[in-house]
């Protein structure tokens, strides 16, 4: 039997070895050890152990043969392992890239996972200037355009609820204006039918966001589109897009259902980055 004191010490160096993943895959550049030990606080050989065990694993790799380390292949096909759960990320590819064909604009599917969004399909579009769309990026439902799409068609409990659990788990979050603000928002989101966002990339750089609905007219996701727009509206394209997809969960209910329904939305906990993306 492991001694109390081996375990903890295996549980302490367990903890660096995630807590330098963690850190590698929110860097904004890739870093060597001593930047990374001194960002941590941690010893530069508990930082270099760290390392070499998730480069090992396939976890991390170095960029370009440098002493700098980014996100390797592993977190990559366990991405796309946790997104091949929704039926729905194969099912709408074919729309997503019709539309960004059709438009020249990047377009996203976000869906809901408990109180978050989550980006699981996405097309980028031939005019895109910019874009950091990842698959499996996930956030609060309070933030950005394509979570905020999904939020605002909520019922009024749920949204209740929302707010119960971002204060409670997220009070470094809040929604620009205060939470006093979001329910007035998010009824002006309703007004109009469509989220949107001025983005500071461009001259008439905009995101906009519809809500999609299930079968049982529940909204489960949204439709983003980003890039540069004339008049901050939803396309006919994107229109004809949505309903594709709709079209989709309705003939086929029990296909698309999510695969988390079955834990309580309150149980399920991501860390979120920071970042200003909110409607």
């Amino acid at each position: 039997m492991t001694p109390p004191s081996r375990r903890a010490a295996i549980n302490s160096s367990a903890s660096h070895v995630f807590e330098v993943l963690r850190f590698v895959a929110e860097a904004a550049e890739p870093l060597g050890v001593t930047e990374i030990a001194r960002r941590l606080n941690l010893p530069a050989s508990t930082v270099h152990r760290a390392l070499v065990t998730l480069e090992e694993a396939n976890y991390i790799q170095r960029y370009q043969n440098t002493p700098c380390f980014e996100l390797g292949m592993m977190p990559h096909l366990l991405n796309r392992a946790l997104l091949n759960h929704f039926a729905l990320h194969s099912y709408s590819r074919p729309q997503l890239h019709a539309l960004a064909a059709e438009t020249g604009h990047t377009v996203s599917l976000w869906y809901r996972l408990g109180w978050y969004g989550i980006r699981i399909g996405g097309a980028f579009g031939s005019q895109d200037i910019h874009h950091r769309a990842r698959l499996g990026e996930t956030d609060l439902l309070h933030r950005g355009p394509g979570p905020a799409a999904i939020l605002a068609y909520l019922s009024s409990s749920e949204r209740q609820a929302y707010a119960r659990f971002a204060k409670a788990k997220f009070p470094e979050l809040p929604p620009i204006g205060g939470w006093e603000e979001i329910e007035d928002r998010l009824a002006g989101l309703r007004t109009r039918g469509f989220a949107r966002q001025s983005l500071p990339i461009a001259r008439d750089f905009h995101a906009v966001a519809l809500p999609i609905y299930d079968a049982r007219e529940q909204v489960v996701g949204s439709l983003m589109m980003e890039g540069e727009f004339d008049e901050v509206n939803p396309s006919q394209e994107m229109h004809k897009a949505r309903e594709d997809i709709e079209a989709g969960l309705r003939a086929e209910p029990k296909r698309f259902e999510s695969p988390f329904s079955h834990i309580d939305v309150d149980e399920i906990y991501i860390r979120i980055i920071d970042s200003n993306d909110q409607p």
